[in-house]
């Protein structure tokens, strides 16, 4: 290879990086002495091995640890999971065998902690538990991380207890990365306790993180009857100033939304009181009349809420595409903030909901959720995850799908559930009686009386 710090140095590296061919006389070259492992040439390498690769590249650096170390810290962090994966295994088999005792040493344990892990995390634990000064505050960011719910107390007590500040910023950190996961009543107590802290940045941190919980205005509301910096109680005041919410629903053909839409955004609006927005991906995106500029211009920005259930390419292509457009209209009336919130159906709260609704309207019965078909990795994972919380199976059927498309369960006895909000089309060919006796098919989700309230309640919450 040319010379390090060279321009063809650097294009020898960019080949690499983009090649697909096999990467074994890299390997061979490295073993031979032919190529020294620099840091460069070890971090083109890092992002393409499989596993077996990458334990080729341990062994190969040996004494030089460091160097691969280096390119580790500098690759992982932006690397894809899928290039991120194939260490997880070696790293921590040869950190165990190179470390006397565990945990492994603090700079390779950073590494770690880029991984989700229950090994990963014990080996956290170990390094920051009770008692123990943490010399590195960023592994505490990386146990929030590991989203285990039972470290969530050990990150607030760190938050709490006087110390070093960064430590306890980076304890809040913490708990930022894995809010959804900690027992929410504790979570509550803490961040209440910290919005009153001396340190106007802690504090501060702390509030904006209560604001992020479901149903944060009552407790926003009670943390103003504290004594807290006068820049707190401001920002807490900002936090009470609802924002205008955008509701991205899927509507139907000609851009018609269903009236169960209608009436929940309705509801949202005058339990919120500010604007709240119905934006159908099969129409044109609504204009915001006066009131709804003010309020944004009050509360300092717009929320974008995608009530879809699935990461389709609704999710993944047309909602950034329509926070995009956002952007633009929001930059005419002045420095304001898009909060674009995950799509529905990746809300905890919601798969917690519909799991507990499945269950008792099923009553023991089977039970078959019924989506729109989806392709690709991430679409796949996460069907079988919500398989896994429903505790029953999904079937992909199209908007055109017939009886016989349906299998066994269409003839009874059981209970079929259309995936969706909303009236669609497969969801009334349902409602008409197509399937056999004993069979109950659930009706769109939002009519559904536990569905509607927490959808109301959730988007209530929303600062």
């Amino acid at each position: 290879m040319a010379s390090l710090g060279s321009d063809e140095r650097w294009r020898q590296l960019q080949r690499l990086r983009r090649a697909s061919g096999s990467l074994q006389p890299w390997f061979e070259a490295l073993a031979r002495g032919a190529l020294a492992p620099e840091q460069d040439l070890l971090a083109a390498l890092v992002g393409r091995v499989d596993r077996c690769g990458a334990e080729r590249l341990i062994q190969l650096c040996g004494a030089r640890s460091e160097v691969l170390l280096a390119a580790l810290q500098q690759e992982l962090p932006t690397a894809s999971a899928a290039g991120r994966e194939p260490w997880l295994e070696p790293l921590l088999q040869w950190l165990q065998l190179a470390s006397a005792t565990p945990p492994p040493p603090l700079d390779w344990l950073t590494v770690l902690g880029l991984f989700r892990d229950l090994r990963v995390a014990q080996l956290l634990r170990q390094a920051i538990g009770p008692g123990v000064v943490v010399r590195e505050p960023q592994l505490l960011v990386l146990l929030g991380h590991q989203r285990q719910a039972g470290d969530g107390l050990l990150l607030q007590q760190r938050a709490l207890a006087p110390g070093a500040r960064a430590q306890r910023l980076a304890a809040l950190e913490g708990l930022a990365v894995g809010l959804g996961v900690w027992p929410r009543r504790p979570l509550v107590g803490a961040l209440r306790q910290l919005a009153a802290d001396l340190d106007p940045e802690l504090a501060a941190k702390a509030v904006d993180l209560l604001a992020r919980l479901p149903g944060a205005q009552p407790q926003l509301q009670r943390l103003l009857c504290q004594r807290l910096d006068p820049g707190v109680a401001a920002r807490v005041q900002r936090r009470l100033q609802a924002t205008p919410l955008v509701l991205v629903v899927h509507g139907r053909q000609g851009g018609l939304i269903p009236a169960d839409l209608q009436e929940l955004a309705a509801a949202v609006q005058q339990r919120r009181g500010a604007p709240v927005l119905l934006q159908a991906l099969t129409a044109p995106a609504p204009e915001g009349d006066g009131a709804f500029w003010r309020t944004a211009q009050r509360a300092g920005g717009i929320s974008l809420v995608p009530l879809l259930l699935l990461p389709g390419g609704h999710v993944r292509i047309d909602v950034p595409a329509i926070a995009a457009s956002w952007r633009v209209a929001m930059a005419p009336v002045g420095p304001l903030a898009l909060e674009r919130r995950p799509f529905l159906g990746a809300w905890p709260g919601w798969q917690q909901l519909l799991a507990a609704e499945l269950q008792r309207l099923a009553a023991g019965r089977p039970c078959r959720w019924l989506h729109h078909p989806l392709t690709g990795p991430l679409p796949q994972r996460y069907l079988s995850h919500l398989g896994a919380v429903l505790a029953c199976p999904g079937l992909a059927t199209p908007y055109t799908a017939q009886l016989s498309d349906l299998g066994p369960l269409a003839q009874g006895p059981g209970v079929l559930v259309p995936l969706t909000l909303a009236p669609n089309r497969l969801s009334e060919s349902l409602a008409q009686g197509l399937c056999g006796p004993g069979v109950d098919v659930l009706p769109p989700l939002l009519q559904l009386p536990a569905v509607r309230q927490f959808l109301i309640s959730a988007l209530e919450a929303l600062p």
